[in-house]
């Protein structure tokens, strides 16, 4: 038997028997690391073993190929967690000329378990209570913790979801999940959730189970990567390349939905700006010139436009916002500040000083008395009708 401290698989102590078994004096064993005393292979195997028997329960017994002074060994090993004056340690209780047939048993065990280890994927088996009985070392390289640290499931709920709230969210997603592909006898649909690592880190993990007879083999994929790109993705699919704002596409789809999900007494204020003399820019300053115009003048419009406000731009130098509003003196005040913000102070490019004027139609729509088109094209009539009176102005037309 030997004594191994918690949290690292170090020895600290062995009786009489483990002496003579592994061929060392007792006080050789102190402080030595397990690997020292059965060998690296089998060192791994033992920390990737987790005993989930009550304390001072022998676990299910494992085979595991050692290399005892220098020679190569089958030893049968049970983990039995002990409380030791309040602090917890593992008793190891190896055995030697394990039954006849155990050596080949061993090398297809470690065969399995090498392929378990090859893995790219978190690979964790558990019993029916979610326990860890085998977890393979791509697992404890995504996660990050040990056996050690993870001694119950309470465990894994409370360190890799630290937020109470969503920690019960999470756990809501797996046992709903698990539940509905038990009754139905299938894979549990694959789900992904955000979980705290050991070193702090937050990673996306996707989450696939399916339950074989009284065990549940868990499935851990790294998908952080692949999430973040499919984001910036749709990111840059919604975006105008050059302003970074909403593009016209994902404006008006947005405007549409909005308007669809909207109820009675919701109204909603639509703008449609439009740069003054916007091609003058690009014919004397030069088109790199125009551009940062344009990058200029969505800046300073979102700092006037609120966050709920959708801002866009549908092309060239033309500009929507969509807004919530209750009347249209609201309507007209937030142009007529955006106006302002544009005529206010002169464009510093690359040093040419360009003075700037914007002409805004807006109008005030009920999203339950019309589709968003017919009020965008309300508010593109107003528009025509600032450039005819002149530029530089708000004109707002009604129903």
């Amino acid at each position: 038997m030997v004594l191994v401290e918690k949290g690292r698989l170090h020895v600290r102590r062995a009786n009489a028997n483990a002496a003579v078994l592994f061929g060392l004096g007792l006080d050789a064993f102190e402080d030595l690391p397990m690997e020292d005393l059965v060998g690296r292979e089998a060192n791994l195997l033992l920390s990737q073993i987790w005993s989930v028997a009550p304390i001072g329960v022998p676990g299910e017994p494992f085979l595991i190929r050692a290399t005892v002074q220098g020679q190569e060994r089958v030893l049968m090993v049970q983990v039995t967690k002990l409380a030791v004056e309040g602090e917890l340690v593992r008793l190891f209780t190896f055995t030697d000329a394990p039954p006849q047939g155990s050596v080949s048993l061993a090398g297809w065990q470690e065969q399995m378990i090498s392929l378990l280890d090859w893995l790219p994927f978190g690979f964790e088996i558990a019993s029916s209570d979610d326990q860890i009985q085998f977890a393979n070392s791509t697992f404890k390289a995504l996660f990050g913790y040990t056996q050690d640290e993870i001694e119950s499931i309470e465990d894994w709920w409370r360190l890799v979801y630290p937020d109470p709230q969503y920690r019960e969210y999470a756990r809501t997603q797996w046992h709903s999940s698990i539940a509905d592909a038990r009754r139905e006898n299938r894979e549990m649909t694959p789900f992904d959730l955000d979980v705290r690592t050991a070193s702090g880190a937050t990673k996306r993990i996707q989450f696939r189970q399916r339950t074989i007879g009284n065990f549940n083999v868990n499935l851990y994929i790294d998908v952080t990567k692949e999430r973040a790109y499919a984001e910036q993705l749709k990111a840059l699919a919604n975006a105008d390349p050059l302003t970074g704002i909403l593009n016209r596409r994902r404006f008006f789809e947005e405007a549409e939905e909005i308007f669809a999900k909207s109820g009675g007494g919701t109204s909603m204020g639509v703008l449609m700006l439009d740069i003054d003399h916007f091609k003058s820019i690009n014919d004397t300053h030069g088109h790199r010139a125009g551009d940062l115009v344009l990058m200029e003048f969505a800046r300073r419009c979102q700092e006037v436009v609120r966050a709920g406000d959708r801002f866009a731009r549908l092309g060239g130098e033309e500009f929507a916002v969509l807004l919530a509003a209750e009347e249209p003196a609201a309507v007209v005040t937030l142009a007529e500040r955006i106006r302002t913000a544009i005529h206010a102070t002169p464009f510093d490019i690359e040093g040419a000083t360009i003075p700037l004027s914007v002409s805004i139609g807006a109008t005030l729509a009920d999203p339950s008395d019309e589709p968003f088109g017919s009020a965008i094209l309300r508010a593109d009539n107003a528009l025509y009708e600032a450039k005819r009176a002149g530029r530089n102005r708000v004109v707002m037309l009604g129903t």
